[in-house]
């Protein structure tokens, strides 16, 4: 998958050239119709964990400010003080691993996974987010999202898939068990 992202060059040059806008997403399953599970970032001591798509969309976005990149291009609004200054706080928060292996990182995440989604964010432009997507649903292609919009309702795409595979599953177990 990181091979098609750079292409003709050796996938972990790619890893340790632009790793801060990549993001692991593991799906770990939905519930009540939310996906949930962890993203995972080469640049974060720890994971942030999602609930919904709203979560994941909004802890890509702080993932970014965390690490600072892609820079955004416009000051974001908030309703109140308090939201803005916890915001502005993130990029103090933690500073950028560099001793860890991408594979350290991800493995214990990635092995729980149900759905495994890659996420790089290319530019935050207009208080949104534009980049590319790659999962096992969308085959060897990367898909192009041109709005956190747009991310959400591929995401979307992608949770209703995965309810669709667990309900089969279920479906097939119940008919092996009567089987029996």
């Amino acid at each position: 998958m990181l091979e098609e992202m750079n292409p003709g060059g050796y996938a972990g040059d790619f890893i340790y050239q632009d790793r801060a806008s990549v993001m692991l997403v593991c799906i770990n399953g939905c519930h009540e119709d939310m996906l949930y599970g962890n993203i995972v970032s080469y640049y974060l001591a720890e994971p942030v964990y999602f609930k919904g798509t709203s979560q994941l969309i909004l802890g890509i976005d702080q993932i970014c400010e965390t690490v600072g990149a892609p820079m955004r291009t416009v000051e974001p609004r908030f309703l109140s003080a308090m939201r803005e200054n916890q915001y502005r706080e993130l990029s103090k928060i933690q500073k950028p691993i560099n001793s860890r292996d991408a594979a350290e990182c991800i493995a214990p995440y990635a092995s729980k996974a149900k759905e495994i989604v890659i996420i790089q964010v290319l530019f935050r432009q207009n208080a949104s987010m534009q980049g590319r997507i790659h999962c096992t649903y969308t085959g060897r292609t990367f898909m192009s999202f041109r709005s956190a919009l747009e991310l959400m309702r591929m995401l979307e795409e992608i949770g209703a898939n995965l309810q669709g595979k667990e309900r089969t599953k279920n479906t097939v177990e119940k008919e092996e068990l009567q089987n029996v």
